[in-house]
């Protein structure tokens, strides 16, 4: 099976990755051959009709027909989409939305078409070819593949709708997908505690080579599971049971009874186990695990901060390598490197355009395309891809960090200004706003100047805060964090589901002094010799000097 698996992976992954690089000598006509094979696929339809596309034969006609979008602005196509009409972005019908978080509490449905997930399938490929060649052991034992459920719900008119990490997942050779330690069906389990439990019986019972999730915090909460339930996980693989430490719904208890069937007891593992717990004290992954060769997860961004977390429980000597520049919104890069987010930019996958960020705010900026980059500099990326998104803004800062031949190598920086995230669950400005708008209906707590700031060690958010009025402390505590917690989780699906998972940890807030407004104020107006024009903000990447300095107390859930 190993020697098999290979032999697909190097065949097919070596014919996409010598196809790509040969792209990747002249971006230029790669990119500029894929853009008129967008508009001439597209041309009929409501969209492509009502831009012209028939009659645009460069890029200039392109930028001139078509403005900069949001997903406001696509989403009244989106939705017509969803009803099932059939002709409105894309001549493909979506066979999948992308489900994630919007900007405000409704979710994004992204629509995904059957070449956009072929773009994918072949990046997936590419990236497995790539890490087979450096880790030629990584496929020897079992693997631990962890994603999303592909598939949440469906639309009215019947289109499937999920996750980018399920899709990932299905975009996988299938030969692959059969050397799992972990049945993808575990996915669709409820109960967050119960799931872990789960992912940590079934990987700890077999000898792993291969790591990979997009969300380095998964392997983290899947290793403090492991060491919670370890007498029960030992237990369970001497007697060939899945084990349920706790209470189950019925219908979580059936995908157990599924999974469970197929188990047989292996006291040899069970007694190995037993050692790794006498000589370390717990089950720790590195010490269970002797032949991993390599994780593969985001080292990007915010995100990356906690892939360093993953040495105490993996050692620093396991390399990891990113999964490449992802969104529900498409693929961007292709990684080739281990332990840094670098990647080629993916010429196959969609159309680029980049504004400096340091021009993001000029009215009108004048996009560049790939083959104008800078290393060293800083943009905003600009998508058109083969799922209707056109010149999609997509609110994220990218950085040339080198080329691979002639085509840019970028990592991920961060989302746009009015965006926070710590483990990917990207806290928009608007969902603060609606926060303190409910404060004040619902507890009569009107605030005119508060602060949010990520704890990205912690992994929670930490909410500074001046009252306009006089607040107990324990109604803080009891009342006003609660709320926090349940609006941001309501308005923001992304927050919702990482605080259910337990990845990211319930925030907490400081109420600041009475002079902190105008210190802050005052500092910010001299930084910036422009204090009449100064706008307060909600949103930093991390708390001043001036914030620390002025915490009156801090009240934690």
């Amino acid at each position: 099976m190993g020697q098999l698996l290979k032999a697909a992976i190097w065949l097919k992954g070596g014919l996409i990755k010598r196809s790509f690089d040969q792209a990747t000598l002249d971006p230029q006509a790669s990119q500029a051959a894929l853009l008129q094979d967008l508009l001439k696929q597209n041309q009929a339809t409501r969209y492509g009709q009502a831009h012209r596309f028939s009659a645009i034969s460069t890029f200039k006609d392109y930028a001139d027909a078509v403005s900069l979008n949001t997903f406001q602005a696509l989403s009244p196509y989106i939705e017509r989409m969803k009803r099932g009409e059939r002709n409105v972005l894309t001549a493909d019908q979506p066979v999948l939305f992308n489900m994630t978080s919007g900007t405000t509490a409704a979710p994004k449905y992204v629509p995904i078409t059957k070449r956009g997930i072929n773009e994918t399938a072949n990046r997936s490929h590419q990236w497995l070819y790539r890490a087979l060649k450096d880790h030629p052991e990584m496929l020897d034992q079992a693997f631990v593949c962890i994603g999303g459920a592909s598939i949440e719900g469906y639309t009215t008119s019947g289109i499937p709708y999920g996750s980018a990490s399920g899709m990932m997942y299905e975009s996988l050779p299938r030969a692959l997908r059969g050397a799992f330690a972990i049945p993808f069906l575990l996915s669709r389990i409820n109960d967050y505690e119960l799931r872990y439990y789960a992912i940590a019986r079934l990987a700890l019972a077999r000898e792993v080579s291969f790591m990979v999730t997009p969300n380095p915090t998964t392997l983290i909460r899947m290793a403090e599971t492991g060491i919670k339930h370890q007498a029960e996980i030992v237990r369970s693989v001497r007697d060939g049971i899945l084990g349920q430490p706790f209470d189950t719904h019925p219908a979580d208890r059936e995908i157990l009874n599924r999974i469970g069937n197929r188990i047989k007891p292996d006291p040899a593992r069970a007694r190995f186990l037993e050692t790794v717990i006498a000589q370390q004290g717990s089950l720790l992954p590195y010490a269970c695990w002797k032949q991993l060769k390599l994780i593969g997860c985001w080292l990007g961004g915010s995100i990356g901060c906690q892939a360093a977390k993953l040495d105490a429980y993996f050692g620093n000597a396991i390399p990891k390598r990113d999964l490449g520049y992802v969104a529900s919104e498409g693929c961007m890069t292709v990684p080739y490197q281990d332990n840094t987010p670098a990647g080629i930019l993916a010429l196959h996958n969609n159309f680029y355009e980049f504004i400096p960020h340091d021009e993001s705010r000029v009215k009108q900026p004048r996009t560049r395309l790939c083959h104008e980059l800078e290393q060293g500099r800083q943009y905003r990326i600009i998508l058109t891809n083969h799922s209707g998104l056109y010149r999609y803004d997509i609110d994220d800062i990218v950085e040339v960090c080198g080329f691979y031949n002639r085509t840019p190598v970028i990592a991920f920086v961060q989302k746009g200004a009015d965006i926070l995230n710590i483990t990917g669950e990207k806290l928009h400005v608007n969902h603060l706003m609606a926060v303190f708008r409910k404060l004040d209906s619902t507890c009569g707590i009107p605030v005119t100047h508060y602060r949010v700031v990520p704890n990205h060690a912690q992994l929670r958010y930490e909410i500074l805060i001046r009252p306009d009025a006089d607040v107990a402390r324990d109604f803080w505590q009891t009342s006003v964090l609660p709320l926090i917690d349940s609006t941001l989780a309501a308005s923001n699906i992304e927050y919702a589901a990482k605080r259910k998972s337990g990845r990211l940890n319930a925030p907490c807030l400081h109420v600041m002094d009475a002079s902190w407004v105008e210190e802050a104020c005052r500092d910010a107006g001299t930084s910036r010799r422009a204090g009449v024009q100064y706008k307060w903000r909600i949103m930093a990447a991390g708390m001043s000097d001036i914030d620390a300095r002025h915490i009156q107390y801090t009240v934690t859930p």
